[in-house]
């Protein structure tokens, strides 16, 4: 994974947003947040609503802060669990490798201890990641599981460059962005990372995770029976095959190609996700035979 895709992914994740929409400071709650000790670390987390629990996990070099366009909607119909995952956001590191099987056992503790029982999730990018291995290692803790922009291997996952394609200097997208930038860059070190001068450690291991991770075969993919619903952006940085081919993989799952959208998603086309992740969780599942129409006895 190079530098630029993994500088992009935390300024999409912690920039890309409306600051005017933004009421509540996400990420830096003190009235919502709260740490507990996780495996070998302290995990940082905030609780929003009430209802059945739904966690979000956010993507590589993010933090809770990445939702704050989900995050109060989504606590009308659900008791929220925003997560800052190991070494990002306010949750601490420790000095073992960072992988997606690691943070999903953060995760899965951190469940036992909030006496969550079985939980809905929402992971964007590599939280989406981190929701797959939950899944997979523990299928009793996830009800159900919206992912948007997860990558089941860490090779030929990315949409090619396109050095071609020129936007013009005033899209919307753009010009949010570098506002955005200027903005949250300037206090994100001190504000995300509970321990800066632990941090270009941390993002090497992040930077090296993308790198290594995830190792999912396609056999370990058809063992996860949790109902999912996985989105991916049209002009998306995780290539289109790779996620229809995830999709493809899962044995209950639904697929949504969302158009016009990137892998910030989220933060782009946050009422239309909202709008689905809320449909999705709150319908009850079932497979879809292709020829069920042929089926129907006449």
């Amino acid at each position: 994974m190079n530098k630029t895709f993994f500088f992009l992914v935390t300024i999409i994740a912690v920039a890309c947003n409306n600051p005017t929409q933004k009421q509540i400071d996400y990420g830096s709650n003190s009235q919502a947040g709260k740490y507990i000790e996780v495996n070998d670390i302290k995990i940082y987390y905030e609780i929003y609503g009430e209802g059945e629990p739904l966690m979000l996990f956010h993507g590589n070099g993010g933090s809770i802060e990445g939702f704050e366009f989900q995050i109060p909607e989504l606590s009308k119909h659900f008791k929220v669990i925003a997560v800052d995952s190991r070494g990002q956001g306010r949750s601490t590191d420790s000095d073992k490798e960072i992988t997606y099987a690691l943070m999903a056992s953060d995760m899965n503790e951190l469940i036992d201890k909030l006496k969550l029982g079985s939980v809905y999730v929402v992971g964007w990018s590599d939280g989406g990641n981190i929701g797959l291995e939950l899944a997979y290692a523990h299928p009793e803790k996830v009800k159900k599981l919206f992912t948007s922009g997860a990558n089941y291997s860490h090779e030929n996952y990315l949409t090619p460059y396109d050095s071609t394609t020129i936007m013009d200097k005033n899209d919307p997208l753009i010009v949010a962005l570098k506002a955005l930038r200027l903005k949250r860059a300037a206090r994100a070190s001190a504000r995300l990372i509970p321990i800066p001068e632990s941090s270009p450690a941390t993002q090497k291991k992040l930077e090296v995770l993308m790198e290594k991770y995830p190792n999912f075969t396609i056999e370990q993919l058809k063992q996860i029976n949790v109902p999912a619903l996985i989105a991916v952006g049209d002009h998306d940085l995780i290539a289109l095959d790779h996620t229809v081919e995830l999709f493809k993989s899962l044995p209950h799952a639904q697929l949504l190609i969302v158009p016009g959208a990137t892998h910030g998603v989220l933060v782009e086309q946050p009422d239309f996700m909202n709008n689905e992740i809320i449909r999705f969780l709150n319908t009850p599942y079932r497979d879809i035979n292709p020829y069920y129409r042929y089926l129907i006895p006449k």
